[in-house]
């Protein structure tokens, strides 16, 4: 699998990371990382991603906060976002849905249900009529 899609991901453990930035980079993604919300929107402003990854719990500022700081920024509104989290609480589910987040993966998921769930975000969408 091929792909020139560049995808940000914020997370504050180093481990998890790490691990992912290794892993798409490996199928072909170019991966721009952040450990914190403050970060994750700045870069996510300066280099217009195709798709980010969000942890929800982090420092200055949390993966919902930064969604709905995208709105506001030229350019990036239309950004799929994936969030990822321990939290298995139903109240965040809904808060994803309703901030229209493209998915919520639970951790510890499969790296290649995140590879499936960005493929299914970037690629076009078949139109009907």
């Amino acid at each position: 699998m091929a792909t020139n899609a560049t995808i940000l991901i914020a997370d504050d453990d180093d481990r998890v990371l790490k691990a992912l930035l290794i892993r798409l980079e490996k199928v072909g993604f170019k991966v721009i990382t952040a450990t914190d919300g403050y970060n994750a929107l700045s870069l996510t402003a300066k280099h217009k991603p195709d798709l980010l990854v969000l942890d929800v719990n982090m420092p200055a500022g949390d993966g919902f906060s930064v969604l709905e700081r995208m709105k506001e920024i030229p350019g990036t509104s239309n950004i799929p976002v994936i969030y990822v989290t321990g939290d298995r609480s139903s109240r965040l589910d809904e808060l994803a849905e309703k901030l229209g987040a493209f998915a919520i993966l639970h951790k510890p998921f499969h790296v290649e249900e995140l590879i499936d769930t960005i493929l299914g975000a970037i690629s076009p969408q078949p139109t009907t009529g």
